[in-house]
């Protein structure tokens, strides 16, 4: 619905399969644990570097139900 009123939106999600069976528009898949979609707190850079990640997907996927992996690791 929001898609449809011309406001593109981008899912952040730690399930490719959950991600491929409710398609949305865009996915940024993350290897993170479940309810840290963004990383872990106190950890800015990695936070910033998802919604970095996840606001790129804006401009650069023009094919509806992409997912696509961040590419950011999850700190040891």
């Amino acid at each position: 619905m929001i898609e449809a009123h011309g406001l593109p939106t981008v899912c952040v999600v730690m399930s490719r399969e959950i991600a491929a069976t409710v398609k949305p528009p865009r996915a940024l898949y993350v290897r993170f644990p479940y309810g840290a979609p963004l990383g872990p707190a106190g950890r800015p850079d990695i936070q910033m570097a998802i919604i970095r990640a996840a606001l790129a997907l804006l401009e650069e996927l023009d094919r509806p139900g992409t997912i696509v992996e961040a590419g950011v690791e999850w700190p040891e």
